[in-house]
């Protein structure tokens, strides 16, 4: 699968109002054009997310120069939205947060694990962090099909609305004092995972309740985040008793 991109004013305001999965605005910033701001207004009330690029790099996405400095990348999944998601959410629940994780390879082994954890869902911020796209989608080997993705706008606001929800809200910290595996589970936790180089951003960091770290040989200095995202999903889904094993 290659990556679907629409370009042009008219397309990626038609691809907006008609709800086409549109995952990103993009506008150039060198672009003056007055239905910017309008696309702008849209791409908020559609809860899609948009960013200033250069030129080059819009003309790089559309494949032409003909694209009026607008470009629109199309998810393959449709996102929920954190009310959706809250709707269906069971007593006993893990969420998964995403703090701008980059690498497209990372964000699909992540929501792959998430589903095997038996996590509820995923939470991904407006800006910053990687889109859903065709490579993600064979980096998770199809699995992001299957696990609700949540466009959560601003990170830390859709967190304050979980807490009070009920839910705990953990930030995985290499430097923290509480080890995961000495943690106690409440019923509804949400789990926090920062940038790959720059880990949690400050504005997360002030709303999450507590920080757990993964104990690991003090020979390695950190994990890939994937990694720690499958250590802490399946942590708490072993508190949780959410995987005990069937009989065949």
């Amino acid at each position: 699968m290659s990556r679907k991109y629409v370009y042009g004013v008219h397309g990626v305001r038609e691809a907006l109002l008609a709800g086409n999965r549109v995952s990103r605005l993009y506008l150039a910033k060198e672009s003056r054009a007055k239905e910017a701001a309008e696309l702008i207004d849209l791409a908020r009330e559609r809860g899609v997310r948009f960013d200033f690029a250069p030129q080059a790099k819009l003309n790089e996405l559309a494949d032409t120069r003909e694209h009026q400095g607008v470009v629109a990348a199309v998810s393959p999944i449709d996102y929920v939205s954190l009310e959706a998601c809250l709707a269906t959410c069971p007593p006993k629940a893990v969420l998964l947060a995403l703090d701008q994780v980059q690498h497209p390879r990372n964000l699909g082994m992540i929501l792959r694990t998430a589903l095997g954890a038996a996590a509820h869902a995923a939470l991904l911020p407006e800006r910053g962090g990687a889109l859903v796209d065709e490579e993600v989608v064979r980096s998770s080997a199809g699995a992001v099909f299957h696990m609700p993705v949540v466009n959560a706008g601003n990170l830390a606001n859709a967190l304050r609305a979980l807490r009070d929800e009920g839910f705990w809200i953990f930030g995985l910290d290499g430097d923290a004092e509480q080890s995961l595996f000495d943690a106690p589970w409440p019923d509804r936790v949400v789990l926090v995972m920062g940038n790959e180089s720059k880990g949690l951003r400050p504005g997360v960091r002030r709303v999450c309740d507590a920080f757990l770290r993964i104990p690991i040989d003090p020979r390695l200095e950190s994990l890939n985040v994937a990694v720690s995202a499958g250590i802490a999903l399946f942590a708490a889904a072993n508190a949780h008793g959410a995987l005990t094993a069937q009989p065949k």
